[in-house]
């Protein structure tokens, strides 16, 4: 235990990676247990962006729970976590692999180690986002555990000795009541209550792949319990909870990554032989990479595309007539166990066709069929005349086994140290992945500019069409003070991404900031039409309308954006200058109401001109003259208002007034000018 623990010693002092920035750390919504009820009715808040949000209830109520440990997303609080979650799991694990029938302690043992050291593992405990995967594994291996366990295992009689000779007043109470007791007791442990799908019901409310426990559960009823009283029918439970949930929770959040996903065509031809290279790297674990550069496949007919389907169907084959071998059923099991598991992996497509963390429940199967295996081999050189050789050989190799899988897992802890560190062995691991060279560049954004903009321009030569790619090399551009390429890059990202709000929603920060305001509302209203949770568009709408000085509409999308997030101090800004309009706005209105003047009407005017209530402008400049008929000032209100309504003909009659009054009025002169030049225009275009 303290060799394990060693191994895994460099592991608590890594960082946040990856998914964990949008979903842990920028998350606004953890910062508060108060949103815990949000976390269950609204996917929405799993994740900051739109293409990671997730319906993960309980995941996310754990992370609240961590921020406010932590006072805020502490890494280390994180990453302890995890590992805590991880030893629940390998105790699970050792308990059930002890219950599988045919197993015994020292098989269990060795498979428990072997997985408790595999590499794989590190990509997913390392991974303060992937605690969901780790406690929907706990889940499904508790609730496989209990159903084996409750009650057949435990005693069917009450386990109570009674004293032949009573000691005290408790004995006579036992003696006097033991059959009451015992069947009290039998009455409880036989309770039809399905305590096994509690464990499964947690773990799925964290990771929805926990799903695979039903069809497990059917495996291991029909290798294993074929002669008992439990038959398939007694799964049916089991699989009206996972698939009816499975089935809801994509439903629900099958919407928010749509645009980014893989075509399911040449996601599905390629699985099978992602399935082969999983088995691969359980055996040989040398090329984990934390986002990979795997291909998909082109056609059906692609030469590995049908290399996947001939080795999955001789996997396939090869376990069944495992399962039918008294001696091999574990092993068979296992190997149902790591198909059946990476099966919600291969029916949806994702951005990626393969991931390292897909294979963390999955290989629970193979070091059970793993472990079975090697006491198997064990079993008959101890039986042969190599018992000797067994005795020595076979312990001295599953220690070096064992010890060659911590050495990697030490290694690869290291690799997930920063995200330099990750990025790093990322590229060496994945060189045509794209991302990996952005996240690289990215490391380096507080000190050299122009590294960053290299590994970008890099990032996007390997990946030309990746939108995040493009959004952040358009930054670095700006940054750099070269507008015209970020301009560029900016709309090639929204052409190649036409349903990525960030897309837009940046590309409308860049124009705001280099004075192109209409343009960037343009681009804001856009994004939050995609995403109405797109916080940076929200933002830019807030600036645009708080310059116009339309109150009403900057406190309306203020009010909308402090309902999304409470915490937001760009939203409450937003409303305190908007409500600060509103109510000097009021004051003048209540002015003129008091005291009825033509200088408080024409005052009014003004104030509901600026705040682009027009018809209000109009009515009370009307009122200034019905006081004062004589009031040039007036006029000019009311033609700057008609126009602004698009009503030329009005606002020219008004100017025309107003000069009639005032002939030297240099406003109302020139906007004469102006208005009868426009209308001069549209009549062009219309002969045209």
């Amino acid at each position: 235990m303290l060799a394990w623990t060693g191994f895994w010693s460099n592991h608590f002092g890594n960082s946040f990676h990856f998914d964990d920035f949008p979903t842990i750390v920028n998350n606004p919504w953890l910062n508060h247990t108060s949103n815990v009820g949000r976390f269950f009715t609204n996917p929405r808040t799993f994740s900051a962006a739109k293409e990671t949000a997730d319906y993960r209830p309980l995941l996310s109520t754990l992370f609240a729970l961590d921020y406010k440990l932590g006072g805020g997303p502490r890494a280390f609080i994180f990453q302890a976590e995890n590992f805590l979650w991880f030893a629940l799991q390998l105790l699970a694990i050792f308990a059930l692999f002890r219950l599988i029938p045919g197993a015994n302690y020292c098989a269990a043992l060795f498979g428990t180690f072997l997985y408790g050291l595999h590499p794989v593992a590190a990509d997913t405990v390392n991974y303060p986002l992937q605690r969901g995967t780790i406690i929907g594994s706990l889940g499904v291996i508790a609730g496989l555990a209990l159903w084996i366990y409750w009650p057949r295992m435990l005693p069917q009689t009450l386990p109570i000795t009674l004293k032949r000779v009573p000691e005290h007043g408790f004995d006579e109470y036992l003696r006097n009541n033991y059959k009451t007791l015992e069947k009290r007791y039998l009455r409880l442990i036989h309770l039809p209550v399905g305590l096994y799908l509690w464990p499964v019901i947690l773990a799925l409310l964290v990771e929805p792949a926990a799903a695979v426990f039903a069809p497990i559960l059917l495996a291991y009823i029909l290798i294993f319990e074929n002669e008992s009283e439990r038959r398939p029918r007694h799964a049916i439970p089991a699989a009206v909870l996972c698939v009816g949930y499975w089935i809801f929770q994509t439903a629900f959040t099958w919407r928010f990554g749509a645009f980014s996903r893989i075509p399911a065509p040449n996601y599905w031809i390629t699985q099978p032989w992602i399935v082969l290279r999983y088995l691969y790297a359980f055996f040989v674990p040398a090329h984990l990479s934390t986002d990979t550069d795997f291909a998909p496949f082109a056609h059906f007919w692609s030469p590995p595309a049908v290399a996947g389907y001939a080795g999955l169907a001789a996997l396939i084959g090869f376990t069944v007539w495992l399962s039918r071998q008294e001696d091999w059923r574990e092993v068979g099991f296992g190997l149902w166990w790591f198909l059946i598991a990476l099966v919600p992996y291969a029916a949806l497509p994702h951005r990626v066709v393969e991931a390292d963390w897909r294979m963390f429940l999955p290989f629970v199967g193979l070091a059970l069929a793993a472990s079975r295996a090697a006491w198997i081999a064990f079993a008959l050189l101890y039986g042969s005349r190599l018992r000797m050789a067994a005795l020595i050989g076979v312990p001295v190799a599953a220690l070096a086994v064992l010890a060659a899988c911590g050495w990697v897992t030490y290694d690869r802890n290291a690799a997930w140290e920063s995200e330099a560190t990750l990025w790093s062995d990322a590229i060496a691991k994945s060189p045509h992945d794209g991302r990996a060279f952005m996240y690289l560049g990215l490391t380096r954004i507080n000190d050299d500019h122009n590294a960053v903009l290299y590994e970008l321009t890099r990032a996007h030569r390997v990946s030309p069409r990746d939108a995040l790619i493009g959004i952040n090399l358009a930054r670095a551009y700006n940054t750099l003070s070269r507008p015209k390429e970020a301009d560029a890059v900016y709309r090639s990202a929204i052409a190649d991404a036409p349903a990525y709000s960030p897309a837009y929603s940046s590309y409308g920060e860049f124009l705001e900031s280099r004075q192109r305001v209409e343009e960037g509302y343009a681009m804001a209203t856009k994004a939050l039409a995609l995403d109405p949770y797109d916080l940076a568009a929200r933002r830019v709408v807030m600036a645009v309308l708080a310059d116009r000085h339309g109150w009403i509409g900057p406190r309306q999308i203020a009010d909308d954006t402090l309902r999304l997030y409470p915490d937001d101090p760009d939203g409450a800004r937003a409303l305190l200058v908007a409500q600060t309009g509103i109510d000097h706005v009021a004051q003048v209105e209540k002015a003129a109401i008091q005291q009825p003047t033509a200088d408080n009407y024409l005052n009014l005017s003004v104030q509901y001109y600026n705040t682009q209530r027009y018809d209000d402008s109009i009515r009370a400049a009307q009122e200034a003259l019905r006081i004062d008929p004589n009031l040039p000032e007036a006029y000019s209100n009311m033609a700057a208002a008609y126009h602004a309504e698009g009503k030329l003909d009005a606002a020219l009659a008004a100017l025309r007034q107003a000069l009639k009054l005032n002939p030297g009025l240099p406003s109302a002169a020139h906007n004469l000018q102006v208005v009868t030049a426009e209308k001069a225009g549209m009549r062009a275009k219309m002969r045209k």
